[in-house]
């Protein structure tokens, strides 16, 4: 990893190209590298797969009690028994999904092979036809069905290993011929970790088409990295090197990786859901070696990190040989462009201002620790306070070097009329200055926050520096952060270790939500009735792996109540309700349908 906030149009565009690549060339098209022999197993390139239905279905039930609706748990399966026949003879215990195979006709989109566990081949093939298509077996092929729903439109079926492989309108007489793997052992992973998963299997994607996707990306990626107009170079070269480290890190993604998942479960017992996000390789692969760099350490703000508040960021990263350069660098380019954006008379008391401050930071820099947080705190209207801090290289006297820095400052506003009004050494802090910038909030979700009149505070000591931003309250909280972070920190290891966390508690946001909207409030009171104080956090962690490295979104049981009480609401307006299209989209006795039918996520 290259920063700290990555460029998310490079992460985006990458994956795109590397997913949506499956779709560039067709399946007829082979590479040298590529060729197989005829026993091999036929293995897909993204797996889409569901536990099974019975765990949805206990998630579903989760959802709507968390909610105080435990009566549309019956509903919804009223509904699954009356509407989709009781999903009779497919087995509600075992993994379903699809598999995404490159299309032997389609330059566009891969093909999508549907896996369902059967109990019952006959029941299973009514429970698909709905009642409107008719069975048609293939002759000559054994376990080969259609089923045709119009002269236009049917699926065709192969049964092998108690599961029906399922192909839609866009598959043909011999997309079935794979050599499909056994979906239970392929999915053995993705079901006993999460209840909904897609995995995208690099390994599986041919070497050629890996090196088309990465040329590609490499393309796009040299003409977005030139230098724009009236660019300043430190952005510029921030900016370049961040770009190339995102493009070296998806060639060893590429080449070095074996799977990319995301995946989602809910915890029945603990009420909790997981989002997980994981890039993983071999295990001692270049890839899983260059996340296991990531490691984290203690953070000096490690006190605060467990401090309950409305959101609290922290970061505690060590950086790598090439990420120290990458910073030293920036620094370097954003003193020259400051002396060039200096008044020339003052240009020359501005470079001895700042020099020493500069060396700090490639001082913190060269240590490689990149150590921070934010916090917001509050839980009323006009009470929230934003704080601050950055750890950097020990120095006493960076306290007198920022004073200086924003004396001059003051001194030559340079038509800035906000930093005229600049207080310098307002208030004492251990015997270092608080200087004091007033900034009204300019709209009325900032005023709801801060309230109508707001300071920024702004704090040095040798060993960091901080901002507070907010009401009358401000203060005080920078002042206790201080204090809090002096107090030595408990010897058990926990979050104050992670290399990035964000936590967010949801119940202090709705002191500030929009109540002049009117469109805005059935959600603010589903969501006032879902988050209490002990149910309303949610967390964000980048961890290295031992293969990899895994984004990990938690979520407290307040926002399953959230989730149950809108699906309810959806429910009761009009969802599921007698006559809703069948399979393809169809009504029964309706016109035609347009996809073929998937099966149903609920149990009876």
């Amino acid at each position: 990893m290259w920063c700290l906030m990555p460029s998310l149009t490079f992460v985006k565009r990458g994956l795109l190209i590397l997913i949506f690549g499956i779709g560039l060339v067709p399946h007829g098209v082979t590479f040298a590298a590529d060729k197989k022999e005829v026993s091999e197993i036929d293995y897909p390139l993204v797996v889409l797969n569901a536990a099974s239905l019975q765990r949805l279905r206990d998630n579903a039930g989760l959802m709507f009690e968390t909610a105080e609706r435990a009566d549309m748990t019956d509903r919804v399966d009223q509904w699954t028994a009356e509407t989709l026949k009781e999903t009779k003879g497919i087995d509600r215990t075992r993994p379903f999904g699809m598999m995404l195979y490159l299309n032997t006709e389609s330059l566009i989109r891969p093909i999508g092979i549907s896996y369902l566990p059967v109990t019952n081949l006959e029941d299973a093939l009514q429970t698909l036809a709905y009642g409107t298509g008719t069975i048609v077996p293939i002759e000559g092929k054994a376990n080969r069905h259609e089923i045709v729903y119009t002269d236009n439109f049917k699926i065709r079926t192969l049964y092998q290993g108690n599961y029906l492989f399922v192909v839609g309108p866009d598959g043909n007489d011999t997309t079935l011929d794979f050599n499909f793997p056994e979906p239970e052992k392929l999915v053995t992973r993705l079901t006993a970790q999460y209840d909904i998963a897609i995995s995208c299997l690099i390994k599986s994607i041919p070497p050629g088409m890996k090196l088309l996707a990465l040329q590609a990306f490499k393309s796009q990626a040299i003409a977005d990295l030139q230098q724009r107009d009236d660019e300043p170079e430190s952005v510029y070269r921030l900016r370049r090197a961040n770009g190339e480290g995102w493009v070296e890190l998806l060639d060893k993604v590429i080449n070095q990786g074996e799977e990319f998942t995301i995946g989602g479960r809910i915890d029945l017992e603990k009420k909790i859901a997981n989002i997980d996000i994981e890039i993983a390789g071999s295990k001692d692969s270049k890839l899983a070696k260059l996340f296991q760099n990531m490691a984290g350490k203690r953070t000096y703000f490690g006190n605060l990190v467990a401090n309950p508040s409305t959101f609290t960021m922290s970061v505690s990263w060590l950086l790598d040989e090439q990420q120290r350069k990458l910073f030293i660098t920036y620094f370097e380019a954003a003193q020259r462009d400051l002396a060039k954006s200096a008044v020339q008379d003052a240009a020359a008391d501005l470079g001895k201002i700042v020099d020493p401050i500069f060396k700090t930071l490639m001082t913190t820099a060269d240590v490689g620790h990149l150590d921070a947080i934010a916090q917001l705190t509050g839980t009323e209207q006009g009470g929230f306070v934003l704080l601050g801090g950055v750890k950097l290289a020990t120095s006493r006297n960076l306290p007198t070097q920022i004073e200086q820095l924003l004396t001059y400052v003051k001194e030559n506003p340079n038509g800035n009329e906000l930093m005229e009004k600049l207080e310098l050494s307002a208030e004492v802090i251990d015997s270092f200055p608080v200087h004091r910038l007033p900034i009204d909030p300019p709209d009325k979700t900032g005023q709801r926050m801060f309230g109508e009149s707001a300071q920024l505070y702004l704090y040095a000591s040798p060993q960091a520096v901080w901002l507070a931003f907010g009401g009358e309250t401000a203060l005080d909280s920078l002042k206790q952060g201080i204090n809090a972070v002096a107090l030595p920190q408990g010897a058990k290891p926990g979050r104050n270790r992670v290399p990035f966390q964000f936590v967010t508690h949801a119940k202090n946001w709705l002191s500030v939500s929009d109540t002049e909207n009117p469109a805005a409030e059935p959600f603010n009171e589903r969501a006032r009735a879902s988050f209490e104080a002990d149910n309303d956090a949610m967390t964000l962690e980048i961890r290295p792996t031992d293969r990899g490295v895994r984004i990990r979104l938690e979520f407290e049981g307040g926002y399953l109540g959230l989730m149950g009480r809108g699906v309810t609401n959806g429910i009761e307006n009009g969802f599921f309700q007698p006559g809703q299209r069948g399979p393809g989209g169809r009504r029964p006795g309706g016109n035609r349908p347009n996809t073929p039918p998937t099966p149903p996520q609920t149990n009876n």
